[in-house]
C-alpha cells in the first residue's frame, strides 16, 4: 500500500516541478528580442538608400557629385566604425552606441529634407554614415556574448536575415510614397520611422559590458551584414597590414570593390539619363536586395559543401556578366533598356551572396586563430579603400568616356578579379 501511495506523489512532484521548469521559461527573456528593435531603422535606411543619389542630381548635381556623395559617405562610414568602436571599448558600453546610432541616422535623414545644394548634401551624408557606423559591429559583438558558440552562426544569421527583410520592406515602402510624396517628403517619413528603433532598443536591448576580441569579428559565413547601398563591412580598429599569405584574395578585393563601385555609383544616374526616376530605381533595388535576402542561408549551406573559393570565382564570373549586360543596354531603346538593366540589377544582387558570404568563410576557416582579426582588419580596409576608390573614378569617367565605358569597366575589373584566385581551391 505505501508503494501504491508512493507512486502518484511522486507523479504529482514531477508534474509540479514540470510547471515550474515551464513557468521559469515562459519568464526567461527571449534572446534574440532586441533583434527586432532594428527593423524601423532598416526600413528607413533601406527606403533612403536609392535616393540620395536622385537628389544629388536633383539639385544639380552630374556623375561626379553622384561619386563623391559616395565616396565621402564610404570614407565617413569607414572612420565612424574606427570611431564607434574605440569609444565604446574605451567606456565598455554597447547599449548606448546603438541608441546613439538610431537617434543620429534618423535625424540625418530628415535633414536630407532640407538639404539645398549638392555640398549639403555630400556634408549630411558624412553625417548619415558615420552614425550608420555605430550600429553594425556592434551587433555582432552583443551575440557573442549573449548566445552559446555552437549557436553563434545561426543568431548572426537570423539577425542579418530580419535587417534583410526590413530594408526590402523599407524599399517597398519608399516605392509605394514615391506615387504620392516628392523626395523631401520621403525622406522626411522615412526619418521619423527610424525614430521608432530608439524606443523599442531602450526597452529591449540589454547593455552586455565586453572587451573586444577581434578573432571573433566578421569571421563567420553568417555574419553578413545587410549592405548599406554596397558599402563594405566596417572596420572597428585600424589594423596593421597583413597578408597572412591572402595577398591574391586582398588583390581580388580592391579589383571587385573598384569594380563594383563604378557600376553601382553610376546605376542611378544612367537610369534617370533615360527619363526614370524613383519608382524604377525602387523596382530594381528591391529586387536586387531580395534576392540577396533568400540567397544568405542557402549559399552558406552549399560553401560548407564545396568550399569559399568556388562560390566565390562563381559569384564573381556571373557578376561580370551581369555587368556587361549593363554596358549592352546602353545600345537599346527604352523597353528593352529597362529590362536588360532590371536583369543586371537583379544578377548583381544575386551574386553578392556568394561574393559577400565566401570571402568572410575563407578567412574564418584558413587564417590562423592568432592573425584572424589583423587579417579580418585587413580585409575590411583594403575593402574600404577599393569603395572610395571607385566611387571617385565613377564620375570622372562617365563624364569623360561616357556610360559604356564605364560600365564596360566596371566588368573588366570583376572579371581581372577573378585572375589572382583562379588556383586557389
Amino acid at each position: 500500500m505505501k508503494i501504491l501511495r508512493g507512486r502518484p506523489q511522486k507523479r504529482k512532484l514531477a508534474a509540479l516541478k514540470a510547471m515550474e521548469k515551464g513557468l521559469q521559461m515562459k519568464k526567461r527573456s527571449d534572446p534574440r528580442k532586441w533583434f527586432y528593435s532594428f527593423i524601423p531603422f532598416k526600413v528607413s535606411t533601406g527606403g533612403a538608400a536609392p535616393l540620395i543619389p536622385l537628389l544629388t542630381m536633383n539639385l544639380g548635381g552630374g556623375p561626379t557629385d553622384v561619386g563623391a556623395v559616395n565616396a565621402i559617405g564610404s570614407t565617413a562610414s569607414m572612420l565612424g566604425g574606427v570611431f564607434w568602436g574605440k569609444l565604446s571599448d574605451g567606456l565598455n558600453r554597447r547599449k548606448i552606441f546603438l541608441l546613439i546610432g538610431f537617434l543620429g541616422t534618423a535625424i540625418a535623414s530628415i535633414l536630407f529634407a532640407l538639404a539645398e545644394n549638392v555640398r549639403q548634401v555630400m556634408v549630411i551624408n558624412a553625417v548619415y554614415t558615420f552614425f550608420i557606423a555605430a550600429t553594425i559591429p556592434i551587433p555582432i559583438l552583443i551575440i557573442t556574448k549573449v548566445f552559446r558558440l555552437e549557436d553563434w552562426d545561426y543568431a548572426i544569421g537570423k539577425f542579418n536575415e530580419i535587417g534583410g527583410w526590413a530594408w526590402v520592406a523599407g524599399m517597398v515602402l519608399g516605392l509605394a510614397m514615391a506615387r504620392f510624396l516628392d523626395l523631401r517628403g520621403i525622406f522626411v517619413i522615412l526619418g521619423i520611422v527610424g525614430l521608432l528603433s530608439l524606443p523599442w532598443g531602450a526597452k529591449t536591448i540589454r547593455e552586455v559590458p565586453l572587451h573586444v576580441d577581434r578573432r571573433i569579428l566578421g569571421i563567420y559565413p553568417g555574419y553578413v551584414v545587410e549592405k548599406f547601398r554596397y558599402l563594405p563591412n566596417m572596420i572597428i580598429h585600424l589594423p596593421r597590414f597583413s597578408t597572412g599569405g591572402f595577398g591574391n584574395l586582398y588583390l581580388s578585393t580592391v579589383l571587385f570593390w573598384v569594380g563594383a563601385m563604378l557600376y553601382f555609383t553610376q546605376f542611378p544616374v544612367l537610369l534617370k539619363s533615360r527619363g526614370l526616376g524613383a519608382t524604377e530605381l525602387y523596382i530594381m533595388n528591391i529586387a536586387n536586395s531580395a534576392i540577396s535576402a533568400y540567397m544568405y542561408t542557402r549559399v552558406g549551406l552549399k560553401i560548407r559543401e564545396s568550399g569559399g573559393y568556388g562560390a566565390l570565382k562563381m559569384g564573381l564570373a556571373l557578376r561580370g556578366v551581369a555587368f556587361l549586360l549593363l554596358a549592352v543596354s546602353t545600345f537599346m531603346e527604352r523597353s528593352v533598356f529597362f529590362a536588360l538593366a532590371f536583369l543586371s540589377y537583379f544578377i548583381a544582387g544575386y551574386t553578392w551572396s556568394y561574393i559577400s558570404i565566401s570571402t568572410s568563410s575563407i578567412i574564418s576557416h584558413r587564417a590562423p586563430p592568432e592573425k584572424r582579426g589583423s587579417l579580418i582588419g585587413t580585409y575590411n580596409l583594403v575593402s574600404s579603400l577599393g569603395a572610395i576608390i571607385g566611387n571617385l573614378m565613377s564620375g570622372f569617367v562617365v563624364e569623360a568616356l561616357g556610360f559604356l565605358s564605364d560600365f564596360l569597366l566596371a566588368s573588366s575589373l570583376i572579371f581581372l578579379s577573378l585572375v589572382p584566385i583562379i588556383r586557389e581551391r
